[in-house]
């Protein structure tokens, strides 16, 4: 901007005057001398600066206020003394302050004259800085203050119309004189619709919550005649019902004479803002799975709570039994799915004032203030209870719970959750074998309920393999062994879709990928339960093929073990003599015939050998009964 000869008159004058009393200051050298020096130089200035009843500031180079006169005191409504020492970030809003610091810093740079505008309670003014030496090899900030012209004026209030904040002006009767468009897309009234229309018609104000009256915040600007800010819980109401969170303030507008002229209100719309801000917030105390809280909201809670008036104060520890087998089995979808169930049976039972937390993976614990353990010993079977009924696939909802209670103020609550846990663990720990036994045979009940010919094709299997493995002189206990493996060499199968499980795993097709991983599953059942632990190897393996062609590890040879082996062609050749969807069922020696074909490629050749032996054996069997 322009600067003219009467603001560089203005500026050499106060330079003068400051440079001359810094200078007597540094010059004098006893302490009486200089203090009566410094008063001269103050009266100077302020016989000078008063006059002219403009208001005036020095900043030194930190840019902390050193001297301001009356004038900038009424300026600013606050005294000297309560100024000096300040910067600008302790007497203006943040935003006004960074204003004014980056035209200070620019001063300090250029050491040049610096003007800009700002507005200050409704009223434009003028700011003229410049760079004061402070003769001590430092400079500082000089500044005086001028009302804007109104040509300026105007062209402040262009400058509003087109800021992507939203702009209203009212007159003293509440009457809208002026609305920018971003203000008209968030009220959905447009400027000239809006014009002389009361602001209560244009601009409606809530309560996000609908907890009460909202203060009209432009309203207390006029009465108070002093800047207002938003509440945070207000919302913006437009005219098609959306809903804007506000950030901003209202400042009413002064004439010259000090009388309220109107008041401007400027508005941004931080929705999405609060949004992300109010979904951090709830997220660092919250579990993003469940809803519930997270452990570091409940060790929070802990603190606050554990006081005498919470007497006798109670927890819970929980720990989900079927977690890993439902994941292992199922996937992580179908163990987020049991965490979820687990989390509403205990919002469901709980009181609405209890803090429920999900402590961990499978863990949960819940604070019972002001509750007996008898209580809480009620509140745990109803949860367990409940949660019994819970089923997610072939996975019954378990739980085991462990309760303990702080009945004495000198009692730390640390220990009490040690015992609620060491509870836990041994209900855990007594029920595990009774649990695990009866959620196999869920699984099983799962697999052969639903697919009947499954179950039929798996005792078939294990009989032949039993056959096959007594051919091969293998060791009574292998013969068991193999024969448990066959009957249970597709459980796996009951983690696909019905559809898929009912296929022949031997057609390829779009669920081929899908079929290939029930080996993989069947190993992850197995390995789970202690007396079906040493099946698993040979489970996963039933698939391989002699030539290394198979899934899911691609073994070849005697890599595969034995009794994989077994099963691959025990239950291959149940397929080729038993009808399906796929094909009519075909005899056993026409079944043997194509078997070797695939010696030495698909299976073990002494496998199949000991199939031909039990083929004929049973063959010969057969005519000796029909004679």
């Amino acid at each position: 901007m322009e600067i003219t000869a009467l603001n560089i008159a203005i500026a050499l004058l106060i330079l003068f005057l400051f440079g001359l009393g810094l200078y007597l200051i540094l010059k004098k050298g006893r302490k009486r001398k200089k203090e009566r020096e410094i008063r001269r130089f103050n009266e100077l200035v302020q016989t000078f600066i008063e006059s002219e009843e403009i208001p005036v500031s020095l900043k030194d180079d930190a840019l902390n206020y050193i001297f301001v006169n009356l004038a900038m005191e009424d300026f600013y409504g606050i005294s000297s003394e309560a100024i000096i020492g300040l910067d600008d970030f302790e007497i203006l809003d943040d935003k006004m302050a960074m204003k004014e610091r980056k035209t200070d810093k620019k001063v300090l740079a250029t050491k040049t004259f610096v003007t800009d505008e700002m507005l200050w309670r409704g009223k434009i003014f003028k700011t003229t800085k410049f760079p004061v030496d402070l003769l001590n090899g430092k400079f500082g900030v000089g500044a005086y203050i001028r009302s804007a012209s109104e040509k300026n004026r105007e062209k402040y209030l262009k400058t509003l119309m087109s800021i992507s904040d939203g702009v209203m002006i009212v007159d003293p009767m509440g009457k809208i004189e002026m609305l920018n468009s971003t203000a008209a897309e968030m009220t959905g009234w447009t400027a000239r619709e809006a014009m002389g229309k009361h602001y209560s018609q244009v601009f409606v104000l809530e309560d996000e919550k609908k907890s009460g009256v909202v203060p009209d915040p432009i309203e207390e600007a006029f009465r108070d005649n002093t800047m207002k800010e938003f509440d945070s819980q207000v919302v913006l109401v437009s005219r098609d019902g959306k809903k804007y969170h506000l950030e901003d303030s209202i400042a009413p507008i002064s004439d010259d004479e000090g009388q309220i002229d109107g008041a401007i209100v400027i508005f941004r719309d931080v929705t999405e803002i609060k949004g992300k801000r109010d979904a951090m917030e709830y997220n660092s105390f919250h579990d993003a799975l469940t809803g519930l809280y997270n452990r570091r909201f409940f060790e929070e809670e802990l603190i606050r709570l554990d006081t005498e008036r919470n007497l006798p104060l109670s927890v819970i520890i929980g720990d989900v039994d079927s977690l890993k087998l439902t994941n292992d089995i199922f996937g992580h979808e179908a163990g987020d799915e049991l965490i979820k169930r687990v989390s509403e049976i205990f919002k469901k039972v709980c009181r609405a004032d209890d803090i429920i937390a999900r402590w961990g993976g499978d863990e949960f614990a819940i604070l019972l203030p002001q509750t007996e353990k008898k209580d809480a010993q009620k509140l745990s079977d109803r949860i367990r209870d409940n949660f019994s009924k819970e089923k997610i696939k072939s996975i019954q909802g378990n739980v085991s719970l462990g309760v303990a209670t702080k009945y004495q103020p000198e009692e730390n609550i640390e220990v009490i959750i040690a015992s609620a846990e060491d509870n836990m663990y041994m209900k855990k720990t007594l029920n595990r074998g009774k649990k695990k036994e009866d959620a196999f045979n869920l699984i099983l009940d799962k697999l052969y309920g639903e697919l009947p010919v499954e179950a039929e094709h798996a005792r078939k299997t294990s009989e032949v393999c039993k056959k096959i493995a007594r051919k091969m002189k293998l060791p009574e206990a292998e013969i068991n062994k193999v024969s448990k493996a066959a009957y249970l060499h597709d459980i796996g199968k009951v983690a696909l879709d019905k559809e898929v499980a009912s296929k022949n795993e031997y057609v390829i097709d779009e669920t081929f990928k899908e079929m290939k991983m029930h080996p993989v599953v069947g190993y992850r059942i197995l390995n789970a339960f202690d007396h079906t632990m040493d099946l698993a190897n040979v489970v996963l393996g039933h698939h391989e093929r002699w030539d290394g062609t198979g899934y899911p590890q691609g073994l070849k040879g005697k890599e595969i073990p034995k009794l994989s082996r077994i099963i691959a062609v025990g239950e291959r050749f149940d397929d080729m003599t038993t009808d399906t969807d796929y094909r009519s069922a075909i005899g056993s020696n026409e079944a043997l015939e194509e078997m070797k074909r695939n010696v030495g490629t698909h299976y073990d050749p002494e496998v199949v050998e000991a199939l031909e032996k039990v083929i004929i054996e049973e063959a010969v069997a057969t005519a000796r009964l029909s004679r």
